[in-house]
């Protein structure tokens, strides 16, 4: 008998806790208010000058290990100058607006 006693005064205990203390009554008429806590500190930015700077420079290294790399272990065919390569993107323009004019 004892023990029963004591586990309904547990279950009351844990009631109370959830319920922090209000009468059924009031716990379906309005919910309790729920306190934000603050946060203890605040955020710092992820992207600081130096991380910037750091990854930066780690992306441009790794870039151009890579194109090294690729350039003497495979053939590669040469790039033309700028100035060919914007002639013949001149000429593809071009024949497109033609094509598209025929049209």
């Amino acid at each position: 008998m004892e023990a029963k006693m004591k586990l309904l005064g547990i279950g009351a205990q844990v009631l109370k806790l959830k319920t922090r203390g209000q009468s059924r009554s009031a716990k379906n008429c309005c919910p309790p208010e729920v306190e934000v806590p603050l946060p203890c500190c605040p955020k710092k930015r992820f992207w600081t000058i130096k991380r910037v700077l750091f990854f930066s420079t780690l992306t441009f290294g790794a870039g151009a290990y890579t194109g090294i790399y690729i350039s003497q272990n495979y053939e590669v065919p040469r790039v033309d100058d700028p100035q060919k390569l914007i002639q013949r993107l001149n000429e593809k323009v071009k024949e497109l607006v033609d094509q598209s004019k025929n049209k």
